[in-house]
């Protein structure tokens, strides 16, 4: 492609155009002059060329131009799929080609930045943790999924809203205040009582930006509510296992000191302390075997001998292991079991197990000459057991805490009784072990009702429809 005037990009085409152009109008004038020529002549020579070069420049020159321009304003409003279709040699085909690469350039660029951008957008969609993004100005620019879902808010609301706003904690808004104005990372836990009671760990990290969008910072929120609700647990745990283990321990030494002392010369007082010492070392031992029994359904290190269990047999067994107690303490131990109950999958032993720790505590908190009863059914394609009893009861406030490890509504009774508080938590995992769930009804003065519900065993599903019968 040669070029006349290479530094204005014009090609040779369009110039030695005028160039002729010129040469015949030079020509036209000096015939006309010396009369060879007169102005009807000329005219007649004249505009024909002047006709066909300007069909050749709207052709080659002006036509092109209109096409790229309407290409380039397509464009400009964002269809890169429009091309344009110039094929020529010279600088204006060259020009099509150019844009016609530009937007092929361009619609992959684009491609790439909204690949990584959606790629971000699900990586934060799918955060657990909730993450908040301000501007210099502490206005929300950004909030993820997870932070609509704990604070019950959108992101459309939310956008362009200083953060006391969206979240109405001053402890928050002094975290960010001091992240934009350190520009350093800060770390802090905050309660949040909106819209329910939670403690986030709060990591707010500076944003660095360029121009008028400099600033800014990103906050990073991880509920360790349950982490605290653990912790707690775990304190409360150690504090109780020790004051357990203490109480029996400091009896144990205070005896046997005394009969260090000389008591022992007294076989009366002697075998008294002994026996009150053999009743604290049954405790302990009790004590211990749970919480290592309790460990291992928790950590899930117990081996199940998973297999079809017959309840109705394991609860006659269990209702025969207590009648003698029961009838000590003038009680009436009843069991309503439906007919041809349905078997369940599960480990025999330790639903046995469920059974003895249900039974014992309805015995022991129910006065002499109560009723303890244990039913047994199908509700909502499931079996039900339950354990009802006539006894003290237990208080409302008590009720969502009964299943925990070591808690106990009246303690003194329970250490009287020689509860430890561990029975009802072991009842809760093996129940949870094996599919079920556990449920607690209970009123002051009128006694409980224990219940749990575990799935049918798949041979004995097809007696499910006839049973209605619902304890």
């Amino acid at each position: 492609m040669k070029r006349l005037f290479p530094w204005k990009g014009i090609t040779w085409r369009p110039v030695a155009s005028y160039f002729f152009l010129l040469l015949i109008f030079y020509a036209l004038l000096q015939l006309y002059a010396v009369q060879k020529l007169n102005i009807t002549g000329a005219l007649f020579i004249a505009v024909p060329l002047s006709v066909g070069l300007a069909w050749v420049l709207f052709k080659r020159v002006i036509k092109p131009l209109q096409e790229i321009n309407e290409a380039a304003q397509e464009m400009a409003r964002g269809n890169l799929e429009r091309e344009i279709f110039i094929y020529s040699d010279d600088e204006i085909g060259q020009l099509a080609r150019s844009i016609n690469e530009m937007a092929r350039q361009l619609k992959a660029t684009i491609a790439e930045i909204t690949e990584a951008r959606n790629q971000a957008q699900a990586i934060l969609n799918s955060m657990a943790d909730g993450v908040i993004a301000l501007n210099k100005n502490g206005e929300v620019l950004f909030i993820n999924p997870a932070v609509e879902e704990i604070f019950g808010i959108s992101q459309a609301t939310s956008v362009g809203k200083n953060i006391l706003g969206v979240i109405r904690n001053y402890d928050v808004e002094r975290l960010l205040e001091r992240a934009l104005k350190t520009g350093k990372p800060t770390t802090q836990e905050v309660k949040l009582i909106n819209p329910e009671p939670r403690v986030f760990r709060l990591h707010a990290t500076p944003l660095k930006g360029q121009g008028a969008k400099q600033g800014g910072v990103v906050v990073l929120l991880r509920d360790i509510t349950e982490r605290k609700r653990l912790d707690e647990m775990r304190s409360e745990f150690v504090a109780n296992v020790s004051h357990e283990l203490r109480t029996p321990l400091t009896s144990l030494r205070g005896y046997l000191e005394t009969l260090l002392d000389g008591a022992v010369e007294d076989p009366a007082a002697t075998r008294h302390f002994l026996e009150i010492m053999n009743k604290e070392t049954e405790r302990l031992t009790r004590l211990v075997d749970e919480l290592l029994d309790l460990s291992k359904i928790e950590e899930r290190r117990v081996v199940h001998r998973w297999q079809p269990v017959q309840l109705a047999d394991h609860i006659n067994r269990v209702v025969t292991m207590f009648m003698p107690q029961a009838q000590e303490k003038n009680l009436e131990l009843a069991v309503d079991v439906l007919p041809g109950l349905p078997a369940v999958h599960g480990d025999p032993d330790m639903l046995t197990q469920v059974l003895i720790n249900l039974v014992d505590n309805a015995i022991k908190y129910t006065p002499a000459g109560g009723r303890v009863t244990i039913r047994a059914g199908v509700a909502d394609g499931e079996v039900r057991v339950s354990v009802e009893d006539t006894g003290i009861g237990i208080p409302p406030e008590s009720l969502p805490r009964i299943f925990e490890r070591f808690y106990r509504v009246d303690k003194a009774r329970s250490r009287e009784l020689g509860g430890i508080g561990v029975g009802l938590a072991i009842v809760k995992h093996i129940i949870r072990a094996h599919g079920g769930k556990t449920a607690v009804e209970s009123a002051v003065g009128k006694g409980s009702t224990f219940s749990f519900t575990l799935p049918v065993e798949e041979s004995s599903r097809g007696l499910l429809q006839p049973m209605s019968h619902q304890p």
